[in-house]
């Protein structure tokens, strides 16, 4: 009796590891799709690589038993960061999908008393710490001065301003949205943030001066206060400009109306009078 209890659990276990073995064959991985939405060339590129090295780690390996944090560790690998991934799917019995995209880059941060950029991303991500203000599809970024940020942020930390900052920093975002679903983000090459007045709010201000590739410049009062009214109106009169209206003058908004003119607000003198 005790021989006929032997046997059958060495035939459960045999049955058992047969099953695994063709479960584990029928279900090896051979396909991966990798779909992307990029816009630079140079990520365009690390897509492709995403695959290829996806496939030659782990093609034909278990699909069962196959950890999605995988994905993530060659996206990461193969783009410095530069690509994030939205999705994994596993569909059985042996293909998985992914979806990446591009995170785009917005502004640099100069780091104080250095020639390094912190390099930020659309979803408020370090991407990088630079050598050079330079941007992965053309041009450079928009260089923010102004707004102080605290130090040994490193690349994949989300990207913190200092206290006090946390409003501006949010217009910025505003801002880059705008000039970004317009079309106009390589339009812009710095901004500078400052305020004035004194110990009392009632008499503090701050602002935001823009400069743009062809001259004309923007000043945005108070831009931590309903922030997408003056830019969508500022850059409304910016798209209406003619060549040559574009070349000088200032776009400005406050509390009222944005305008243009070639004369330069009175503001500006206590911030930037050199601009």
């Amino acid at each position: 009796m005790r021989s006929k209890k032997v046997v059958i659990v060495y035939a459960v276990a045999v049955f058992l590891i047969v099953f695994l073995i063709t479960i584990n064959t029928v279900c090896a991985i051979t396909q991966f799709e990798v779909y992307y939405t990029v816009e630079s060339a140079i990520m365009e590129e690390s897509a492709g690589n995403v695959q290829k090295t996806l496939e030659e780690k782990y093609l034909h390996k278990s699909f069962l038993f196959f950890d999605e944090s995988k994905v993530s560790e060659v996206v990461a690998q193969e783009s410095g960061g530069y690509l994030e991934v939205m999705s994994v799917e596993k569909n059985f019995p042996n293909r998985i999908t992914v979806r990446v995209r591009e995170r785009m880059e917005t502004f640099a941060f100069r780091l104080e008393n250095s020639e390094k950029y912190y390099v930020i991303g659309d979803d408020g991500t370090i991407l990088s710490v630079s050598d050079e203000n330079k941007n992965n599809i053309a041009g450079k970024n928009i260089e923010i001065r102004g707004i102080s940020f605290g130090a040994e942020q490193k690349v994949g930390d989300v990207f913190a301003v200092a206290s006090g900052d946390e409003d501006a920093y949010q217009a910025l975002n505003v801002i880059f949205a705008e000039l970004n679903a317009r079309g106009m983000r390589g339009n812009v090459t710095t901004i500078d943030y400052a305020s004035v007045g004194g110990s009392d709010p009632a008499y503090t201000y701050s602002y935001f001066y823009v400069n743009t590739v062809e001259g004309v410049r923007f000043w945005i009062v108070s831009p931590e206060e309903d922030t997408q009214r003056k830019i969508v109106e500022v850059l409304d009169i910016y798209a209406s400009l003619s060549d040559a209206q574009r070349l000088d003058g200032y776009i400005y908004v406050g509390s009222g109306s944005a305008e243009y003119s070639t004369n330069k607000p009175p503001e500006a003198e206590e911030i930037f009078p050199e601009a």
